[in-house]
């Protein structure tokens, strides 16, 4: 039996049709009343330093206008999604994959993308709001996208190293690779973890996953210890594990952070302070309406309003698992799964880094924060996993057997 037989858990009851749409529809009304969220504390989070920033023309709307703007965009992505037929999306699987690769491949060219603190993630677009797109967002749907049609077609992924493990592990080692020249170590850790779930899943064999990070994480940890614009990792991990000395600026900046971030929190008690009047968005806390949200949440609406977040959280994915059960096939199966690890790693990543249990990585929360990039991305995931709840079972020889079945 492979990895996807061992755990795919088979429920009567649960994995009809019926079930599969209250499923969807409760992963639907959870990630609709996230982004309903997002619009309120971006707006709160974001408006006095917008007022303050645009003293005299500036206005403390802009905020809550703009990430309104990307809600609606990122909803129509959903439904777009959602309306395609899971053989479209396999067809698709690899010219968005191609993009993906391009466009990541294109923000590193000097005068392309944006250098910002010398990294290089983001593409300025002319749009309302100063939009600016970040490719490596799309490189996570694109690698889920992909691996499941590679997998739906062979579905031997772990029948030997070189001719049916590598093509699949290579489709996790380009994005990856190029999202590490970026200089974007979060979302790196994220898109690597992203794919050897993934490959785990699909039946990959856990030797091969070994071999493949001994092969590549040293390579990986070399980069990073060697390259001068890599150096603010090491300096945000000093910060998490100790104080740093005063002459560490960027890490003394990191643990500023973390510090506001757990007084945030800490300040807010059971029912917070009331919306819009926490303090340490004032200047006191960087990317509030951005990285640190959580901690915006925490301080204004308390632990009440925390546990509101996370509980929608877990609401989104307890109903995704279900529509899991009821997928009979294999592109589907892997498609769903993959959207699930990502929105799951990324919360975490972020919810981590807020209660002060992990370094600042600079993950976004998902359907939250003010990200346009991850917002989008991560509502496209939404819709591909409504667009495969809409077709469950299907007899195609492009989207592979039912999950468990042995490759004939």
């Amino acid at each position: 039996m492979t990895t996807l037989a061992a755990g795919r858990e088979r429920i009567e009851g649960l994995t009809g049709p019926e079930e599969i749409r209250r499923s969807a529809f409760l992963l639907l009304s959870s990630v609709l009343a996230l982004i309903a969220l997002g619009v309120v504390m971006v707006y709160s989070a974001a408006a006095v330093e917008s007022a303050e920033a645009g003293a005299g023309g500036g206005s403390p709307l802009r905020p809550l206008l703009s990430h309104a703007a990307k809600a609606g965009a990122a909803l129509a992505l959903m439904l777009g999604a959602a309306s395609l037929h899971p053989r479209t999306l396999a067809r698709l699987a690899l010219p968005f994959y191609v993009l993906s690769i391009v466009l990541l491949a294109l923000v590193l060219v000097p005068g392309v993308g944006v250098a910002v603190n010398g990294s290089r993630r983001w593409f300025a677009l002319p749009l309302a709001g100063g939009f600016a797109l970040q490719p490596s967002e799309l490189a996570k749907l694109a690698l889920v996208l992909l691996v499941a049609a590679h997998v739906a077609r062979r579905p031997d992924l772990g029948a030997g190293f070189g001719a049916s493990f590598l093509p699949a592990a290579a489709i996790v080692l380009l994005p990856g690779a190029l999202i590490l020249l970026e200089t974007d170590f979060g979302t790196f850790v994220l898109v690597s973890a992203l794919g050897f779930l993934l490959l785990l899943v699909a039946g990959a064999r856990v030797r091969h996953l070994a071999l493949l990070g001994l092969l590549t994480l040293p390579v990986a940890a070399a980069f990073v210890a060697a390259s001068p614009r890599t150096s603010y990792v090491l300096d945000r991990v000093g910060a998490f594990l100790g104080r740093p000395g005063e002459a560490i600026a960027p890490a003394q900046g990191a643990l500023e952070q973390i510090d506001f971030a757990e007084s945030a929190l800490r300040v807010g008690g059971l029912s917070g302070v009331g919306l819009g009047a926490g303090r340490h968005k004032l200047f006191f806390l960087p990317e509030s309406e951005n990285d640190f949200i959580l901690a915006i949440v925490g301080e204004e609406l308390g632990f009440i309003g925390t546990s509101i977040v996370l509980l929608l959280f877990a609401l989104l994915l307890w109903s995704g698992r279900r529509v899991l059960l009821g997928v009979r096939h294999r592109f589907g199966f892997i498609v769903v799964t993959g959207v699930l690890i990502t929105i799951a790693m990324q919360m975490l990543m972020n919810v981590f880094v807020a209660v002060r249990w992990a370094p600042v990585k600079g993950i976004p929360l998902p359907f939250v924060s003010s990200g346009g990039s991850s917002l989008a991305a991560l509502s496209l995931g939404v819709g591909l996993v409504l667009a495969i709840a809409r077709h469950p079972e299907l007899d195609d020889p492009e989207l592979g057997p039912e999950p468990g079945d042995e490759a004939t």
